[in-house]
């Protein structure tokens, strides 16, 4: 997949190649979370983006009957304004495929009976009485939407026992527009469904099950979940990636009485009380699910050097089997990262890496590693820099982060200067 860029943001002119690992590099404020928002939103589909027109709504003998057809230059510009909201101006698109020009080019033929779970507000005429609005309300609870489609075109049927309520509350248009715009808006989130559903079954067959943002506020988040968790499928994790992150884990997590929990020396840490890299790394295991798309916006967040050093190794082994993005200002994951790309270390090199930094439970992670390296995981580097995206070879890498590396010898002559200066002084 290729991500095209267009005078968006801070960012001039891009076309990003992904590869199994893609690194985005460069000093703040030069395009990097902008450019992996616009990944995301070429790829996610949202609830609400399908629209559709009315062609004619009718009431007549407990039958009503919506007819309809797939608005696409509305559906384009809500989608337009969807981004317009979590992107600066300007131009950017993913090809080979992406969310809306899916939407744009397929068409659906399907039928389907469908149950409301709740019903969209509606508003009555004031010559509906209480007993009328009471029948409408029940008969639409309990109804059944039989929606066809074919191509654009489509009809949503319901029958509905009202043959007791007035007809002066069924005719009157105050009534009909509240009800034919509560059945459309019923209708558009189940085409929704449909197009959303065929969308992400699209993605499967590129071997993308899922999409992970794992963006900035990722921690706070998942702290929320872990104290309240009221819902379960926030703080479930998958065993695989379980089984890569435990070497950075000092704890166990543990359920306990349906409760996820963080365990140290087998005593229980109340969330709110674990550490800040903990917590970090907790966010990474309930958010990633293998096969996924994983956006990573700074895996370093959080993390000492020896975490961030085992946190690349873990991204690195991922790429086996989930593609990843990463935007980083740490040396540490890029220069870990590329250097496995290029040597493969073998178990055993691993095994005296890990060993000698005192890390345990390190088996599944080793084992891993080695199927990325079988894999020959494909890794690309982008430097952001003046508006430009520049595509950098692993080569180029390892030799030091642009903008941290020309620091880094800027801080080291500085030092230099200062301490001949004070050993001149002495002598």
């Amino acid at each position: 997949m290729k991500l095209h860029l267009s005078n968006l943001g801070a960012i001039k002119h891009g076309e990003i190649e992904l590869g199994d690992i893609t690194l985005f590099v460069g000093k703040p404020n030069t395009g990097k979370s902008t450019a992996m928002k616009a990944l995301f939103y070429s790829l996610y589909c949202p609830g609400n983006l399908i629209k559709l027109k009315q062609d004619g709504f009718e009431v007549k003998d407990n039958l009503f009957l919506l007819r309809f057809t797939i608005d696409r230059e509305a559906t384009e510009e809500n989608y337009k304004n969807l981004i317009r909201d979590v992107l600066p101006e300007g131009e950017f698109k993913l090809e080979p495929t992406n969310v809306l020009d899916f939407i744009l080019t397929q068409k659906l033929s399907y039928e389907e009976n469908y149950i409301p779970i709740s019903l969209p507000s509606m508003y009555f005429s004031k010559k509906c009485n209480d007993k009328d609005i009471k029948r409408l309300m029940s008969s639409f609870s309990n109804a059944i939407y039989r929606i066809s489609v074919n191509g654009d075109e489509g009809e949503a049927i319901v029958r509905a026992g009202i043959s007791d309520v007035k007809q002066t509350c069924l005719n009157d248009e105050e009534t009909l527009s509240s009800l034919s715009t509560a059945f459309m808006e019923t209708v558009q989130g189940r085409l929704n469904y449909q197009y959303c559903k065929g969308f992400n079954g699209f993605l499967r067959e590129k071997g993308i099950d899922g999409i992970t943002y794992n963006h900035y506020s990722r921690s706070f988040l998942t702290l929320q979940n872990l104290i309240l968790q009221i819902t379960k499928d926030l703080i479930t994790y998958d065993k695989r990636i379980f089984n890569l992150i435990k070497p950075l884990l000092k704890g166990q997590i543990a359920n306990v009485g349906g409760n996820l929990v963080y365990t140290e020396e087998n005593k229980i840490i109340p969330w709110d009380c674990v550490s800040a890299s903990t917590l970090e790394i907790v966010s990474f295991l309930l958010s990633v699910k293998e096969g996924n798309l994983v956006l990573y916006e700074e895996p370093e967040a959080h993390l000492h050097e020896e975490l961030q050093l085992l946190m690349a190794i873990v991204l690195y082994a991922l790429s086996s089997s989930n593609r990843i993005v990463i935007s980083t200002h740490s040396q540490s994951i890029l220069y870990t990262i590329a250097h496995l790309s290029m040597l493969k270390p073998t178990k055993e090199e691993l095994k005296n890496l890990f060993e000698s930094i005192k890390v345990k439970d390190y088996e599944a992670l080793v084992e891993a590693v080695e199927e990325a390296n079988n894999k020959e995981v494909k890794v690309k580097v982008y430097h952001f820099t003046e508006g430009e995206v520049k595509d950098m070879n692993v080569d180029e890498a390892v030799k030091g982060m642009p903008g941290t590396i020309d620091v880094l010898e800027k801080e080291f002559k500085w030092f230099s200067s200062v301490h001949s200066k004070m050993m001149f002084k002495q002598g």
